[in-house]
């Protein structure tokens, strides 16, 4: 079972050393948690990338995770690597973008899903953005940047159909 996002948020220390040492989870190879204004947890991850990326000189990442006192919103800082460019990040503030709030459920990371499926995406996500950086090309389905629909985004590919049957959730 993942590390909940209200323990998260009562007790960031504590969970910085789950993701360390005890998480099912690859790559985090430094994490500290604290408490920040108004009850935020902050996260200050290392993260590495998966081994064959490494052989090809994917760099570790830094970023700042910072979980908002609601537990539903979170930033993503990147803090590593200054003057790159990023292909999903925000302008104001200028965190990751991670998904498209609009999508199914079954698409998106949601606080019920816990702490490390959390840093999965944002690892991931990381991994994606260097890929983009390399080759110009986003390694999977792409959703879009400030279309100002309030719809999910149409998904264009049989695979990504399939993953969201998969993944469907079921309330």
């Amino acid at each position: 079972m993942a590390f909940s996002v209200t323990e998260a948020l009562a007790n960031p220390a504590e969970a910085a050393e789950h993701l360390l040492r005890h998480a099912d989870l690859y790559g985090v190879a430094e994490a500290t948690g604290y408490s920040g204004w108004r009850g935020t947890a902050l996260f200050d991850l290392t993260l590495l990338p998966l081994p064959a990326l490494a052989r090809e000189g994917y760099p570790a990442e830094q970023v700042r995770l910072v979980i908002m006192p609601s537990g539903d919103r979170i930033h993503v800082y990147p803090r590593s690597g200054s003057g790159r460019r990023f292909k999903h990040r925000n302008s104001q503030p200028s965190d990751l973008c991670l998904q498209y709030d609009q999508d199914d459920a079954a698409l998106r990371w949601l606080p019920e899903d816990g702490l490390e499926p959390l840093i999965t995406l944002i690892h991931r996500h990381l991994m994606f953005e260097e890929a983009w950086r390399r080759t110009g090309v986003w390694p999977c389905e792409d959703a879009p940047h400030g279309d100002g629909i309030d719809q999910p985004h149409r998904i264009r590919t049989p695979q990504m159909r399939r993953e969201r049957h998969r993944w469907v959730r079921r309330c």
